[in-house]
C-alpha cells in the first residue's frame, strides 16, 4: 500500500475515534445527568400549616382537643411510647382553623382529649409554599375524630345432654363435658348516633382442662387463638377478633368447649372486649373494658 493511503487511513481511523468519544461525551452530558431541576418550593421552613377537626357527627371541633405532631414513623399508641412531639397545635377562632407551626414534611399526628371519642392517630404531610405568607394547608386538611359508642354485653350457657343443648347458669363440669357459650354485645345508638367501637379483640380466660374447640361471630367461623403474652396489651388468653361495630348494632358469639382435662374447680371464665386494638398506650385508653364473668364449678 502506498504510504500516501496507509497515511490516510490512520488519519481517518484517528478522526473516526474521536467522533466516537466526543459522541460518547455528548450521550453521557445530555442523557446519563439531566440538569437539575428547580426546587419546587421556595419556602420549606418556618411555615404555619393550617387544618380543620370534625367529630363523627360532622361538626367541627375548637378548643376541646390536643393536637400533637410527631416525627415520621412514631406510633404514640405503642404502650411504651415515650417520644415528645415536635409541636402542638391551637385552634385560631379568628379564621376558624387549627395551626401549627411547621417544616414541610412528613408527620404523625396525635388528636386526643375530645370528649367521648377515641385518640386519633394519622399520618400527614406539610407541603412546601411559594408564598410569602409562608402559610399552607395540612394534606389531608380535614382530620376526622370518632365517637365512642356505649357498649353492653350479656351471657348465656347451654350445656350438650347427649342428645340436645339444654340451658343452664354456670358451666358444671360434673353435669357434662361440652358447653356452649353465647356472648352477645349491644352497641348503643341512644349515647352516641355516629360512634363506633373500634376493632380489636374479645378474650376469654383460658382455664386448664376446657379447652375452646369451635367459634362464629354472626354466624361466620372464626378462629380462636390464644394470646401467651402480656407485655403488648395487659392480657393473656384465649381470643377472637372482631372488625368495627356501629351504632346501634348487635352482635352475637358463639363459642363452644370441650372438657380435655383436669379442671381445677371453681373457677371464672371472664369474657373481656379489648376494644380498639390499634391503641395499646394505657395512658390513652381512657374507657373501661367490658367483662362478663362466668362461673366454673363441679
Amino acid at each position: 500500500m502506498p504510504e500516501e493511503v496507509k497515511i490516510k487511513t490512520s488519519t481517518l481511523a484517528v478522526v473516526l475515534l474521536l467522533l466516537i468519544v466526543i459522541g460518547i461525551i455528548a450521550y453521557q452530558a445530555f442523557y446519563a445527568a439531566p440538569p437539575t431541576a428547580p426546587p419546587k418550593y421556595k419556602y420549606t421552613t418556618g411555615l404555619t400549616v393550617k387544618f380543620k377537626i370534625f367529630d363523627a357527627g360532622k361538626s367541627q371541633l375548637v378548643t376541646s382537643a390536643t393536637v400533637q405532631f410527631y416525627p415520621a414513623g412514631s406510633n404514640p399508641f405503642a404502650r411504651t411510647f415515650t417520644t415528645k412531639p415536635i409541636t402542638s397545635a391551637s385552634y385560631d377562632s379568628t379564621n376558624g382553623y387549627w395551626t401549627a407551626p411547621l417544616d414541610a414534611g412528613s408527620y404523625v399526628v396525635l388528636i386526643t382529649g375530645v370528649s367521648g371519642a377515641y385518640p386519633e392517630k394519622i399520618t400527614v404531610t406539610v407541603p412546601g409554599t411559594n408564598s410569602e405568607d409562608l402559610e399552607v394547608w395540612l394534606q389531608p386538611s380535614q382530620l376526622n375524630v370518632y365517637s365512642r359508642a356505649a357498649l353492653s354485653d350479656s351471657s348465656a350457657i347451654l350445656y350438650w345432654s347427649g342428645s340436645a343443648w339444654l340451658p343452664d347458669s354456670r358451666i358444671n363440669i360434673t353435669k357434662a363435658d361440652k358447653w356452649m357459650v353465647t356472648y352477645t354485645l349491644m352497641v348503643s345508638e341512644d349515647s352516641a348516633p355516629y360512634g363506633v367501637i373500634k376493632a380489636g379483640r374479645i378474650y376469654i380466660t383460658k382455664i386448664n382442662g376446657l379447652t375452646p374447640t369451635s367459634a362464629s361471630l354472626d354466624g361466620s367461623v372464626v378462629a380462636v387463638n390464644e394470646d401467651t403474652e402480656a407485655g403488648d396489651d395487659g392480657i393473656t388468653g384465649y381470643f377472637i377478633t372482631f372488625s368495627e361495630f356501629s351504632a346501634g348494632e348487635i352482635h352475637r358469639l358463639d363459642i363452644t368447649f370441650e372438657e380435655t382435662g383436669t379442671v381445677t374447680v371453681p373457677a371464672t371464665m371472664t369474657f373481656t372486649v379489648f376494644e380498639y386494638y390499634e391503641c395499646l398506650r394505657t395512658t390513652l385508653r381512657t374507657w373501661s373494658p367490658i367483662t362478663e364473668a362466668i362461673t366454673v364449678s363441679s
